[in-house]
């Protein structure tokens, strides 16, 4: 693929990094690049910040060719590549000489009890399900084939996908999954219960989450939705992917030097 246009989204709460950004667009430029003001027609888009911005990023994409490289500058980067020698790279990106690796995205439906019509996001790493208020809330589960958790008395539960493993998911205790796998990760979150444990389901399935009422979901952290009683949610594989340009393919190589895994 050809790259020619592309887009740039910073994170504004990172002091100097308008600065940066700046520096960067002259880079591309200077390559014969074109620098847009909006993400409709990018071939690329570049995240500057940490995976929350990468994450904004990938909720901006229209078209399941645009790329996507993230340059860390923020806290948490496991999604994004390292800011060390940020101009070589990316004139190596621009030339095409890059891999971009497939990931999968989930699909999520809320279809409204009140008959008020479905609302409809996708996520790259998770959909979350959490308490508004200090009490705990009910969340039942169900498969196409069967029940998975039926009235789990919880604070939450997380939808995951094998990326978002390393996510909220790793925080409540879920197993980690290699990013080039195709599944669903189903974590509750500090379950009223020690018989709740993650459960990973196969890809081709179609799960339904009903909650208590008091309850919000958010797709990736980027948009919260309200949960009323008798709401339904379905979460599945979507069509689309995501193409992420990734320097460094090594995943348990990340994880130690990011999370000091087996250490």
């Amino acid at each position: 693929m050809t790259i020619r246009n592309i887009f740039i989204l910073d994170n504004k709460k990172i002091k100097g990094l308008d600065k940066e950004k700046e520096r960067i667009e002259r880079l591309l430029k200077r390559c014969g690049k074109d620098v847009q003001k909006t993400p409709e027609k990018a071939d690329l888009i570049i995240t500057m910040g940490g995976d929350g911005t990468f994450l904004k990023g990938v909720h901006l994409i229209k078209d399941s060719r645009t790329l996507i490289y993230g340059i860390k500058y923020g806290n948490v980067g496991f999604l994004a590549n390292s800011a060390e020698d940020v101009d070589s790279k990316l004139k190596k990106v621009v030339k095409g000489d890059f891999k971009a690796y497939r990931r999968m995205l989930l699909d999520v439906t809320v279809k409204k009890r009140d008959g008020g019509g479905a609302v409809k996001d996708f996520c790259l790493n998770e959909v979350v399900f959490f308490r508004k208020g200090i009490r705990i809330i009910n969340v039942s589960v169900s498969s196409k084939k069967e029940p998975v958790f039926s009235d789990i008395r919880t604070d939450g539960l997380i939808v995951s996908t094998p990326v978002g493993s390393t996510a909220h998911s790793l925080a409540a205790s879920g197993p980690v999954i290699s990013p080039c796998m195709e599944c669903m990760l189903v974590v509750p979150v500090n379950p009223h219960s020690i018989s709740w444990r993650p459960a990973i389901l196969p890809s081709d399935e179609k799960i339904e989450v009903r909650v208590s009422p008091g309850a919000s979901l958010a797709a990736d952290g980027q948009r919260e939705f309200e949960l009323g009683e008798g709401d339904v949610v379905t979460v599945k594989k979507s069509a689309r992917t995501v193409r992420m340009i990734m320097e460094d393919g090594s995943f348990f190589g990340k994880l130690t030097s990011k999370f000091n895994w087996g250490k």
